[in-house]
């Protein structure tokens, strides 16, 4: 289990996170949602190791993050940040290669080049191998990013598991590519036995692919459980301060559906 123990987090005087504990389970898809500046990226970048917390613990399989050598930890936890600097004229092919890096002394350079190549052809970057990664689109951006994670912790590493943390991983991407990238974390959780951890904005995504969502409101997690016990109407409007509805979905009946509720702009006298 990847496991955050009353976490706080500050920078200066602001606190950014206030006692939060979770559990990441193997196989299991947990989404962190929350309005702006709640703390989901910065409990990520934590739960990352990334950030060192101001106080509590982060435990990976049982032991502190921290006591992990780094060579190690980039086997069994890999990390899709919001945005991935890259301004060198690398093709997707090589951004893709460099997840293999942890693995360039143990492992062929063939054997790291097909597992690169199978990480591309998941995330439906294959068709770019040659094309230069900054005459990209943002999307493409973004699946190509993933591509490399993917490859970074390709392997299964028993009896150890393998984490996936994605920081809103489907802000960049269309309608078609934000479920095709929840559908390759939900693969990768169900047939690795990986505990995959996705920051979301869009609750519904959430519902669809999520064993458990946990809601953050100022720093603080709000409630953490199945979507059918998180998405409620009343919780929704506490965290997000908005109205909601919450209906069925009509393809799957498992999942909440939230509708937010039409507001009117202040000054303007509906129709």
């Amino acid at each position: 289990m990847l496991q955050a123990i009353d976490l706080s987090l500050r920078v200066g005087a602001k606190t950014l996170l206030d006692g939060v504990t979770l559990t990441l389970r193997p196989g299991e898809v947990l989404a962190v949602a929350g309005p702006n500046g709640a703390g989901k990226s910065s409990l990520l970048r934590a739960i990352s190791g990334e950030l060192a917390p101001f106080a509590g613990q982060v435990t990976m399989n049982g032991r502190l993050l921290a006591e992990w050598p780094p060579q190690q930890a980039a086997l069994l936890r890999g990390v899709l940040p919001q945005s991935a600097g890259l301004a060198f004229r690398f093709t997707v092919r090589d951004v893709a290669l460099m997840g293999r890096s942890p693995q360039r002394k143990t492992h062929s350079a063939a054997r790291n080049r097909a597992i690169a190549e199978h990480a591309l052809a998941m995330t439906d970057t294959g068709h770019l191998a040659e094309r230069i990664y900054t005459t990209l689109s943002g999307g493409e951006r973004q699946r190509v990013q993933l591509a490399r994670v993917l490859a970074q912790i390709w392997e299964p590493q028993d009896p150890l598991h393998r984490y996936l943390l994605l920081d809103e991983p489907t802000s960049a991407l269309d309608l078609a590519h934000q479920h095709a990238v929840l559908a390759i974390a939900r693969r990768f959780a169900d047939e690795q036995h990986a505990g995959v951890l996705a920051v979301l904005h869009d609750l519904n995504l959430a519902a669809l692919y999520a064993d458990r969502i946990a809601l953050l409101h100022q720093g603080r997690l709000a409630a953490i459980g199945t979507p059918a016990q998180t998405l409620n109407s009343e919780l929704i409007r506490q965290v997000f301060a908005y109205p909601v509805s919450i209906s069925r979905h009509p393809q799957n009946p498992d999942a909440p559906l939230v509708i937010p509720r039409r507001q009117v702009a202040p000054g303007v006298q509906e129709q």
